[in-house]
């Protein structure tokens, strides 16, 4: 188990936990409808559904909130949880005597009919502040170090409505289900919150009161608003269709809906359960921690839905002929719903990690909308059916656009309309924050301009005022995406401060702001003249210029930063063994060993030999080199992959081999192959002149050619899963020199290492053009 994605204290116990309380909840509504006649049943779980609604809406996300707050409240978090008892308390109450007012509305006659006006007013008022109550409590345990209770709690709770089902199915109380069920749950809440406020509370605030901070109502408030509204969209899908089922087909089809919900629901329930048992260790770990959920996820749900739906009949044979009868094909759909539910659900979750208000109200609330609007088309042709469909194709749908919107590889032109929405998406998120907040004089009059670059987790757009040169923002979406732009920022500020380059700099950005928003990041900076170098190469008037003038300016920082060093493992891990390691991750097993083995021979090719080392770009490529119009270099941006001890011949030959790339529109692994295959390769002496500028040992062409492609193909990967899921390009760019190369590299002669120069012994390099 990888730290991102590691099990919280407790190990598996929220799986554990949901696994049993559903195993009991099924039991109890075996032996409810077993007591009691369908219409009974549907009227009564119609009360509960709608009393689990009411109270979910009214609590306004305050148990989420104490939960949060809690551990920072010291001695005030009995007060704390007071004051969210009494708000919720007043809030339910009201929400349920209007929903009891207004059952005419709801069309649900029949639940008055039940038991009278009277006593339906009576039962909501009571019944939803002691639900709501229930629900906060299990926050408070959570908030207070004790989470093992709540399965606990559950269990027990089970197991007295059980009891107590026997007694009104004996003395045929009108309502008795529901009233056995809100009973059961209020004893919970005085014995459970009694312990809390009088004991538990007060010995936890001492505890953690040398770490308490003061707490406001606005801060209680305004915790989780979004997720509040998503949530509200999720009960009424789950709790409010049983009222719509009742209102069209009446109550003993919405017995049917009750049963086959139920037994659906546990399935949706491993997925609640197994994220609860997933923790993520900080931005860096969300990703993992979403997969590890839907993996674990489907390795239960999609096995036990698959055999759930199989079998349906015969499984709700266990709680009647008549649920068999009428509900055998609507649990079938809404069983296999539960495996696209693992995909909406952890991504809910991960929003929540993140903090994506959009997405925890717009998946929960997209998938609401389907399910209730298919439901209310479809239910006086299809019946209960039509549940079970319209969860199944709301899940489907949902999940479908999610996979869709975050897959790593899609065809060209979908994934084109996929990125721009994604980039503009991430701009909304970062809204006016570089311009408010950033301290760049006049910054709160700036705009933005063109969108320069961009994929599905990163944008690059020009800012500023209407007339002048601007700036770039650039925002990224993702825990790696942010690594690497503080990495740039910190290598941005060491070049600009090194003095050995003072006259150089001047080609770099400056960092104007930096900030974050949102779980995203963003970094203002300079705008250099230029356009990038890709159109000048494909300029023959202009290419040779360009090649030359960009060549020589990135030596003038090898120059002037390299020295001779001997080869380590530290250097062998950074330029061999881990680029490698990505590249394995996208290949097939059959050529692990042929990359282990190019593996081998790059890192024997340069253990323990004196080369020149330095501050190399890292991914200077045409792209990266701004021009002038006659094709000059003038600005070299992008750092984000430099390193101040690195190869710096690597940056020559990468440059090459990309120019070729671009210019002639030749795949990477095919010119690597050719390249090496070549005698001499091409560019040999410009390459070999680029090292005699620097002393150290003169490294094969082929060595630095492979090296050069490992860097790049792994930076690729690394930057952008689109590359490993295209198997065109695996096949074109891994595959190709995995299978060939080795020989090649392995055939050549070694080249004879030269003693290293004083270091003021460097020829002069022409400086850069600016």
């Amino acid at each position: 188990m990888t730290r991102s994605a590691a099990a919280p204290p407790g190990g598996h116990a929220p799986v554990l936990g949901s696994v049993i309380s559903s195993g009991l909840g099924l039991l109890v509504c075996v032996a409810v409808t077993r007591l009691f006649d369908p219409g009974t049943v549907g009227v009564n779980a119609v009360a509960l559904s709608a009393t689990m609604l009411l109270a979910g809406a009214a609590h306004l996300n305050l148990p989420r909130a104490l939960q949060h707050l809690l551990p920072v409240a010291g001695t005030s978090a009995r007060r704390l949880v007071l004051a969210g008892y009494a708000a919720t308390v007043a809030l339910a109450a009201v929400a349920g005597a209007a929903f009891a007012l207004a059952a005419p509305l709801w069309e649900a006659e029949e639940l008055a009919a039940a038991a009278g006006h009277g006593p339906l007013l009576a039962y909501f008022v009571v019944a939803t502040p002691l639900w709501a109550l229930y629900l906060m409590q299990d926050r408070v345990l959570a908030g207070t170090g004790r989470p093992r209770a709540v399965p606990v709690q559950d269990v027990l709770v089970a197991v007295v409505a059980g009891a107590l089902l026997g007694v009104v199915a004996h003395l045929g109380v009108p309502g008795g289900i529901a009233a056995a069920a809100v009973a059961a749950v209020g004893g919970a809440v005085v014995v459970v919150s009694g312990w809390l406020l009088l004991r538990e509370l007060p010995r936890f605030g001492r505890r953690t009161a040398a770490r308490a901070v003061p707490i406001t109502v606005g801060a209680l408030v305004r915790h989780g608003r979004a997720e509040h509204a998503g949530t509200v969209c999720w009960l009424v899908a789950v709790f409010g269709l049983p009222v719509i089922v009742l209102a069209h087909l009446g109550a003993e089809q919405a017995a049917a809906y009750a049963v086959v919900w139920a037994v659906a629901w546990t399935l949706y329930r491993i997925t609640a359960g197994v994220g609860r048992s997933v923790r993520a260790t900080g931005p860096a770990g969300f990703e993992e921690a979403r997969r590890a959920t839907v993996r674990r996820s489907l390795r239960v749900v999609v096995p036990t839905a698959v055999l759930v739906a199989v079998a349906a009949p015969f499984v709700l044979t266990a709680f009647g002929g008549h649920y068999a009868e009428t509900g055998g094909l609507a649990l079938a759909l809404a069983a296999l719903s539960a495996i696209p539910n693992v995909i909406t659900a952890s991504t809910v979750r991960t929003a929540r990690w993140r903090g994506r208000p959009g997405v925890l109200v717009g998946v929960p609330a997209a998938v609401a909308l389907l399910v209730v609007v298919l439901s209310w088309l479809f239910l006086p042709r299809l019946g209960i059916t039509a549940v079970g469909l319209a969860w199944l194709v709301a899940q489907a749908s949902v999940a479908t656009g999610i996979l869709v919107a975050t897959a790593p590889w899609l065809p060209p032109l979908l994934a084109t309309r996929i990125d721009a929405a994604r980039s503009a998406v991430l701009l909304r998120r970062i809204g006016a924050a570089p311009f408010v907040d950033s301290g760049i004089a006049d910054a709160q009059d700036w705009a933005l301009r063109e969108r320069l670059a961009g994929g599905s987790t990163s944008v690059v757009v020009g800012v500023g005022p209407e007339q002048g040169p601007g700036a770039l923002l650039k925002a990224v979406d993702t825990a790696r995406g942010q690594a690497e732009l503080h990495w740039q920022n910190e290598v941005l500020s060491r070049l600009h401060t090194d003095p050995r380059i003072s006259h150089w700099s001047v080609l770099v950005p400056r960092v104007l702001a930096t900030g974050e928003v949102d779980g995203s990041a963003y970094v203002v900076e300079s705008r250099l003249p230029g356009e990038p170098g890709a159109d000048a190469l494909r300029d023959p008037v202009r290419r040779r210029r360009f090649t030359s003038s960009a060549i020589s300016t990135i030596s003038e920082l090898h120059r002037c930063t390299s020295s001779v060093v001997t080869v380590d493992d530290d250097d062998l891990r950074r330029w061999v063994h881990e680029p490698m390691a990505v590249v394995l991750d996208r290949l097939p097993r059959p050529l692990h060993e042929p990359a282990r083995a190019l593996e081998r021979e790059l890192a024997d090719g340069l253990r323990g030999r004196r080369v020149a080392a330095g501050w190399y770009h890292g991914d200077y490529t045409p792209g990266n080199v701004l021009t002038d119009p006659e094709g000059r270099a003038v600005a070299v941006v992008d750092w984000c992959n430099a390193h101040p001890r690195a190869l710096p011949a690597l940056d020559v030959v990468t440059f090459l081999m990309l120019s070729s790339v671009l210019a002639d529109g030749e795949e990477l692994g095919d010119l690597v192959v050719r390249w090496m295959s070549a005698s001499p390769p091409p560019a040999h002496d410009l390459v070999a002149r680029s090292q005699r500028l620097l002393g150290g040992a003169l490294l094969e062409p082929g060595l630095l050619c492979l090296l050069a492609w490992l860097v790049h193909v792994s930076q690729s990967l690394t930057k952008s899963p689109q590359y490993g899921a295209n198997p065109v390009w695996v096949r074109r760019n891994l595959r190709s020199v995995v299978e060939r190369a080795p020989g090649l590299l392995g055939a050549r002669e070694p080249a004879v290492p030269r003693p290293a120069p004083p270091a003021d012994a460097h020829p002069h390099v022409q400086a850069p053009v600016r």
